[in-house]
């Protein structure tokens, strides 16, 4: 399956495939040896997350875009929106109460043999952070990279008109990605959804159970993320990729 997933992927994308390979290789090399690493060892949970998504963007929007405008505009766009929905989540999941023992792996770090005394709050929040990234990375560098086509077509084009063109482009991809998320995130829960139905719990008792609730935090804080990457993203294409009237 991976052999195939790798093969379509260079087979559809060809150079840009190849690089997407890479950068999917930096991203699990940056899991597995910079985020993990620095969890077990105690760090901060949310500054860490910061810390190794800020590096996951830089590397793989410059790796595909290239450096120029268009990969800083992304970059930019990128880290705004995340930073955003891992506010949100933090503010809203402490009003919320999420305890972070959503699920059985949270409950069993308590007994791993480092003793390490986890704030799962954080661990919590540092988790939306990474699942929003990919999203908000995907609909930042589609508003930059059609912006950058806009002004090579049309080269007299203004900083108004570049920036109506960049937020209509982040509508349309807006209005299928936020969908992305939400799914995303029922569908890990679908099992338990349907234990819920099939007892007759009410809804507003399933979603103040801590799973439920942490998922449905999730969801709209990291769609929140993505459609305030939109304007943010349009806002610095405009004024890089179109630095004069």
């Amino acid at each position: 399956l991976v052999a195939g997933f790798m093969a379509a992927l260079l087979l559809v994308g060809g150079l840009t495939g190849a690089k997407a390979l890479f950068t999917l290789g930096v991203t699990g090399l940056a899991i597995a040896y910079a985020l993990l690493p620095a969890l077990i060892r105690g760090y901060d949970p949310i500054i860490v997350t910061v810390l190794v998504s800020t590096a996951i963007t830089i590397i793989t929007i410059a790796a595909v875009g290239g450096v120029s405008r268009k990969a800083l505009t992304a970059i930019i766009g990128t880290t705004s929106g995340v930073l955003i929905a891992g506010l949100i989540a933090l503010a809203v999941g402490s009003a919320a109460r999420l305890t972070g023992f959503g699920t059985e792996e949270a409950a069993m770090l308590l007994y791993i043999p480092q003793e390490i005394q986890f704030d799962f709050r954080r661990l919590l929040f540092s988790g939306m952070i990474i699942g929003a990234l990919g999203a908000v990375m995907d609909v930042a560098m589609s508003v930059a990279s059609s912006m950058e086509e806009v002004t090579l077509a049309r080269p007299r084009i203004t900083q108004g008109q570049l920036l109506q063109s960049g937020l209509r482009v982040g509508r349309d991809v807006m209005g299928t990605m936020s969908n992305t998320l939400i799914l995303a995130y029922t569908g890990g829960a679908i099992p338990l959804l349907l234990l819920f139905m099939a007892y007759g719990t009410p809804m507003i008792q399933m979603v103040n159970f801590d799973h439920i609730a942490t998922e449905v935090v999730k969801a709209f804080a990291g769609s929140i993320g993505l459609i305030a990457a939109i304007p943010i993203t349009a806002i610095t294409g405009s004024r890089l990729l179109k630095p004069s009237e």
